[in-house]
């Protein structure tokens, strides 16, 4: 089971990385935290840690609910629909994402831990998602992405402090918080939510 959602979480992500449509964006996020959290219950299940349970509970909650609950208030008040003009383009997206997954696997294909495979691979698109697009909201689901990654490394060390774990995970939720707020703010001020607007600005 772990690792058909290990493949799921992957093969999702990739997807993603070209993806243009901002809604469906948050969607295969959705699907990968919601994996990632399955993953982590399963491993509390097997081993009896509850780590694994805080961890995977923490990750659903925040991650499954109270997030996509931010972003699509944020897309529904903005009426964003899709990035239409991007900084590079979904074909390339992918072409690069597929390079550099494949790089970081043969560099670890001495290793046996796909949680740490994957977690690089989320740490690859999220952080293309943060370069190759102008929304701000984007850009803000690239960095979630990039820090799912990091609660894969967070799985894959189990002598992890929960107080860390809970850190992590509460972090992405301010993290979006705050972004929510001032996505809708930079678009009420500028009429704009791309971010390569702000090259434009002179002091």
């Amino acid at each position: 089971m772990i690792e058909d959602l290990l493949a799921v979480i992957l093969i999702s992500s990739i997807f993603m990385s070209g993806v243009r449509r901002v809604k469906l964006v948050t969607r295969v996020f959705i699907f990968q935290s919601l994996a990632i959290g399955l993953i982590a219950l399963k491993l509390g299940l097997d081993t009896g840690k509850m780590d694994y349970y805080i961890l995977g509970l923490l990750t659903i909650v925040t991650k499954v609910i109270i997030i996509p609950i931010i972003i699509n208030k944020s897309l529904n008040q903005l009426k964003v629909n899709r990035e239409m003009d991007l900084i590079v383009n979904g074909f390339i997206s992918y072409i690069l994402t597929g390079i550099f997954i494949m790089i970081s696997f043969g560099i670890l294909s001495s290793s046996h831990d796909n949680y740490i495979k994957t977690g690089i691979a989320l740490f690859i698109i999220g952080v293309l998602l943060m370069v190759a697009r102008k929304k701000a909201i984007t850009q803000m689901i690239g960095f979630l992405t990039f820090e799912n990654g990091i609660v894969l490394f967070e799985i894959s060390l189990t002598k992890m402090s929960l107080v860390i774990e809970a850190g992590i995970v509460f972090e992405g939720l301010l993290l979006a918080l705050v972004m929510g707020i001032m996505i809708f703010h930079i678009n009420k001020t500028f009429d704009s939510i791309n971010t390569d607007f702000f090259e434009n600005l002179k002091e």
